[in-house]
């Protein structure tokens, strides 16, 4: 008798011949002090938070940076001044006048303390939102909000190449307008001296036992050399420094009843 057989069953693939399917890609992860997982372009920004925390923690170094840019400040009020005169006052000057070029008029300090409180103001939205960005969205929900945390001061803002940033606006502002005005004040300076104005000196050089005739203005002096200006004649002069024996500063006005007093000044 013979077995009946059933319907035979097919082999079946074997469970290590199973293809698996892919793994899905590994997601990026952020990056570094970006918590809204924005993208990269906006880390261009964060040296700004890092830069500060240094100069709290290296107070030396902000005066450092301060004093650099007061150099630069009192070399271009130096430039646009003696321009007027037809002095390269930068070809006269040694490495010490580069140094304390800012410190020769009061005025270069205003300029740089004028150019602090425009500058901070003006970052301080965009290093509000770099730090607390919940706290931003939530001010730009009222109106004033809007107008502090504007979306062109937004720095996760991707940009082309013609749309400046916050800071560069505010970097060439600062250069061109705080320039602009440095130009325009050392050229009022100028112009008064020009027309006669300033205060005169008599000045008497070393191998001359009497002084120049007339009155001179002395434009100012460096490490080496003093600059004179004869408003009678237009006449500008440079002296080298070691050929000056005395500086005379003549009164403004002459007193009733007496000889001009004279006050002397030695040659700076």
């Amino acid at each position: 008798m013979s077995a009946s057989r059933g319907p035979k069953k097919r082999p079946g693939p074997s469970p290590g011949a199973r293809k698996t399917p892919p793994a899905p890609p590994a997601e990026r992860p952020a990056p570094a002090g970006d918590a809204s997982g924005q993208e990269d372009y906006a880390n261009r920004f964060v040296w700004f938070p890092s830069a500060l925390a240094l100069l709290r923690r290296e107070p030396a170094l902000s005066i450092t940076l301060g004093y650099l840019l007061l150099s630069l400040i009192g070399l271009w009020s130096s430039y646009c001044f003696y321009r007027v005169f037809r002095i390269p006052i930068l070809e006269y000057m040694q490495p010490g006048d580069f140094l304390v070029a800012g410190v020769r008029q009061p005025m270069n300090l205003l300029w740089l303390l004028l150019m602090i409180l425009i500058a901070v103001p003006a970052y301080w939205p965009t290093y509000y939102r770099l730090r607390h960005p919940e706290s931003a969205e939530r001010f730009r929900r009222h109106w004033f909000g809007r107008l502090i945390f504007s979306r062109y001061v937004d720095p996760f803002r991707r940009r082309r190449w013609y749309d400046l940033s916050p800071e560069a606006t505010i970097l060439l502002a600062l250069l061109f307008g705080g320039g602009s005005l440095i130009m325009a004040y050392s050229g009022d300076r100028a112009k008064a001296l020009l027309d006669g104005g300033g205060q005169a000196v008599r000045v008497t050089l070393s191998d001359a036992g009497a002084p120049l005739r007339g009155g001179a203005r002395l434009l100012g002096t460096t490490s080496g050399y003093v600059y004179l200006y004869w408003p009678d004649n237009g006449r500008t002069e440079v002296l080298v420094q070691e050929n000056v024996s005395r500086i005379e500063v003549l009164p403004r006005r002459r007193p009733q009843g007496g000889s001009p007093a004279m006050t002397s000044a030695g040659a700076p």
